[in-house]
């Protein structure tokens, strides 16, 4: 029996499991009661995923010798390992009970704690196991992964570095490492970190998708791409993998191919982190609708058990649910920020002038400056000092150019972690922080939960609750968000006097005379047109608009193009509703001056729900073509209300989809109703408050200063 244990050991450690388990059988069948070659068994048993069988050796091995701590330690591993966390904790109490100082023990039961997310225990066992053998590498290593967890990022930084120096090969604390520099924002040192580990251990599939995260956030995306794939190639099954180059296609508007990966996720693992949603909105950006009823069924009941189901901001198109939006908000920010909970408040400054933070992703061509630019411009700059942070892509384009200008200060805090940014905050006494992005692209949320300034404000950016306790308050009006709903936001809610949006008094507008034909277009007809994103148009909404399609003859839909496949599957969706392909016509980017000069040539725009259009909207009204919205209940399907309701066109506003189609029906076969609305439109919008971007901003320093002086 001793030959064949022996000969099952070496197999083992060669690699080959399957003859171990083999050899250390046999050895078993010639004497039973050898509990440490049955605890051996469970170990190779183990390794080989045959969970159930490697439970019996160990309860073998116990019964056979119930004193032996390495036992119950091993049982407790492969518990772990079977998320049997309670019970893992039970077996690792007993072989501490057997052998007080023993650390592989110790370290194990602190792994469970760090996984039940108590943290404070898990460092108290850690710490336990490093009392005993001070030159416990592993120990050392996954103390700083629980002091990663906790965001206490020095901490964990000095416990990989004592990992490393006990231990110079230990690829495990160079990866991890890596991802904390990764979070500092320290990205040739992270990149740095993960080569190491490589070096050490070159199928490290998780220093090479760690490596790839980087990269990508340094927008090096076909290195980024690589490195995911060598890490797929080294584990097929590694889903993190499969979800970051989803990620990345994304980001690049490979949507068919982000589709795949997520889709690889969702096979591998059903219930990963926000991937249901994931699949979906990548699917909407393709206009690609089937099981889009089943698929937002399931999202919304994953909601309700408060799973991680759907990621705040892709909940926004899919559903008019304030507690829909409100549930996806909670439980990203629980899942995301807990750690940083307890930082609550900081003390009021006595600036002699009043600090202002504008924090945002968007200082540069974008909707949210194209909104915002008058603002700053018009600020007053002797009652208040403004500051700008950007911390999205530097584009030095004429817009990021511009507004710099009107800052006294202008923080590119893009390389520095979100710890750092709040601190820098607090640093120069900001008494406002606003934050201009919310959930949406390149969202740094983290800055606001570490407490960037006293009173923290979600504007303009992200159209919902942003469900966090460490933001004050959201900046609204009467329409956009009635009374009656202020219990579905986190925020309280403070009213500007007419719409919430800021817009530019003028814009440029390309002086090309554009005729019709330049862009496809019929010369007769009525032209209907919806310039949103794609993935802002659900199978309800397109609906309707066929079915104006069929009663409006002659008249054509003049859609923005997102991609191919969209354009594609749009028609492909006609042809099935009834409506002939060639009446959907596909506008290509152009710039923003001779967007808005063609926007002149469609007749009616045609609002998308439950994601209103925003700055397209405002486009619309200042080129003068009438809107017709669908307003819900959510802000995001009711932005297009406040619009109207600020131009005293409330006309156009409706509340039910049958409503919504009767109107748009109605308005483009009479031609002199249409020509009215239009002339109204263009004379309420000269004399609204919307483009009277003096007005707006000094009624927001107002809202400053009633904040201030409340709080």
């Amino acid at each position: 029996p001793q030959l064949f244990f022996l000969l099952g050991t070496a197999f083992i450690q060669l690699g080959n499991i399957v003859q171990g388990i083999k050899h250390l059988k046999k050895s078993i069948s010639l004497k039973p009661d050898n509990a440490f070659v049955h605890s051996n068994l469970g170990n190779a048993l183990k390794d080989l995923e045959r969970f159930d069988e490697a439970l019996d050796s160990f309860d073998t091995a116990i019964e056979l010798n119930p004193n032996n701590a390495d036992i119950y330690n091993n049982k407790g591993t492969l518990l772990k390992n079977l998320k049997r966390f309670d019970e893992a904790i039970l077996n690792y109490d007993k072989a501490l009970n057997i052998k007080p100082d023993h650390a592989y023990a110790h370290n194990n039961k602190g792994n469970v704690l760090k996984d039940l997310k108590k943290y404070d225990k898990a460092l108290a066992s850690y710490d336990k196991a490093i009392q005993i053998n001070p030159n416990y590498s592993d120990a050392y290593n996954n103390k700083g992964n629980t002091l990663k967890d906790l965001k206490r990022y020095d901490q964990a930084i000095h416990n990989y570095d004592k990992a490393i120096e006990i231990k110079s090969d230990h690829f495990d604390a160079y990866n991890n490492r890596g991802i904390v520099l990764h979070d500092l924002k320290l990205y040739e040192k992270a990149l740095d970190n993960f080569d190491k580990a490589l070096n050490i251990k070159p199928d490290h599939a998780y220093a090479h998708n760690n490596k790839g995260n980087v990269l990508k956030d340094l927008k090096k995306y076909d290195k980024a791409l690589a490195s995911y794939d060598k890490a797929i190639q080294i584990n097929p099954n590694f889903v993190d993998s499969y979800n970051n180059k989803g990620n990345a296609l994304k980001d690049l508007g490979r949507y068919e191919d982000a589709l795949v990966n997520y889709e690889n996720v969702f096979k591998l693992k059903l219930d990963y982190d926000y991937i249901l949603g994931k699949v979906l909105h990548t699917k909407m950006f393709l206009c690609s609708w089937n099981n889009f009823d089943s698929q937002t069924k399931k999202i919304n009941n994953e909601l309700n058990k408060k799973s991680k189901t759907i990621e705040p901001f892709p909940s926004l198109g899919l559903l008019d649910n304030l507690v829909f939006h409100r549930k996806s908000s909670e439980i990203f920010v629980e899942d995301k920020f807990s750690s940083q909970s307890e930082i609550q408040s900081l003390v009021k400054y006595n600036n002699i002038k009043p600090k202002i933070g504008y924090f945002s992703a968007d200082f540069h061509n974008h909707a949210i400056l194209h909104l915002m630019m008058d603002t700053f411009k018009n600020h007053n700059k002797s009652n208040f000092d403004f500051y700008g942070f950007s911390f999205g892509p530097i584009k030095n384009d004429k817009w990021r150019n511009e507004v710099k200008k009107y800052f006294i200060q202008f923080e590119d805090v893009s390389k520095i972690s979100d710890k750092e940014v709040a601190n820098l905050s607090q640093k120069l006494k900001i008494d406002i922080a606003i934050d201009l992005t919310g959930f949406t692209s390149n969202s740094r949320s983290g800055i606001f939960s570490y407490r960037a300034a006293p009173i923290q404000i979600n504007y303009l950016g992200y159209p919902g609750t942003m469900g966090a306790n460490f933001m004050d308050y959201i900046i609204a009006d009467e329409v956009i968000i009635p009374k009656e709903n202020f219990e579905y936001y986190t925020e309280k809610v403070l009213y500007l006097p007419n719409c919430y949006q800021a817009n530019m008094k003028q814009k440029d507008i390309s002086t090309k005379e554009f005729k019709r034909s330049d862009f496809g277009l019929p010369k007769s007809g009525i032209v209907f047109c919806s310039f949103n994103n794609n993935y802002k148009i659900t199978p309800d909404i397109f609906d309707i608009w066929m079915n104006m399609l069929k009663k409006v003859p002659n008249s054509v839909l003049w859609i923005f193009k997102s991609n191919e496949t969209a354009s594609k599957n749009l028609k492909k969706e006609s042809k099935v509703r009834g409506v002939d392909p060639n009446r959907i016509i596909f506008a290509s980017f152009l710039p923003q001056d001779e967007h808005l000069k063609r926007m002149s040539l469609a007749d009616l725009f045609l609002d998308t729900f439950p994601y209103n259009s925003h700055t397209t909207a405002s486009d619309a009204v200042r080129m003068g073509i009438p809107i017709i919205t669908l307003s819900g209940s959510s802000f995001a399907s009711r932005v297009v209300a406040s619009i109207l309701t600020c131009i005293g066109l409330k006309e156009l506003i409706t509340n039910n989809k049958k409503n919504y189609q009767e109107l748009g029906i109605k308005i483009a076969n009479n031609p002199k109703k249409l020509l009215e609305l239009k002339k109204q439109l263009k004379y309420s919008a000269s004399k609204s408050p919307l483009f009277d971007s003096v007005k707006f901003t000094k009624n927001l320093e107002k809202l400053y200063l009633q904040l201030l002086k409340k709080n």
